[in-house]
């Protein structure tokens, strides 16, 4: 009786680990699109993109990501999380750099990383067991 017992309670502690941890990355992801799609909203508009105010929010893009980025490595692979990390790279360079078209395009690359990532790791059955 106790061996069953202790397997119940392992296999719900386990289960509520992954739906935390799927819980977590999905908030990640979505914060990582809201933020993706903020800097946007301020970079589509304007001609001279090199500007504090976006470049502050380009920052605030690079640090969330930093920060979380940490935590994700444990549940999804690093090679495919530097990829999100270099596009916010090459996007504070093109700020820096005033150049509008390559920023909207590493903007729209940037995004589709994000949003791949959410289809990939949606809580569905295969992730629970």
């Amino acid at each position: 009786m106790k061996k069953v017992l202790w397997a119940t309670i392992t296999t719900i502690l386990l289960f509520a680990i992954v739906i935390g941890e799927q819980i977590f990355v999905d908030n990640t992801l979505n914060l990582l699109i809201e933020k993706i799609s903020n800097l946007d909203a301020y970079v589509y508009p304007t001609e001279s993109i090199q500007n504090a105010e976006i470049l502050s929010v380009c920052n605030n893009l690079d640090e969330f990501w930093t920060e979380r980025e940490r935590i994700l490595c444990l549940f999804i692979n690093h090679n495919e999380l530097s990829k999100v990390g270099e596009q916010i790279k090459k996007v504070k360079i093109y700020i820096e750099q005033n150049d509008k078209d390559n920023c909207e395009y590493e903007l729209e690359t940037l995004k589709f990383y994000a949003e791949s990532y959410k289809h990939v790791v949606e809580i569905n059955i295969q992730n629970l067991l």
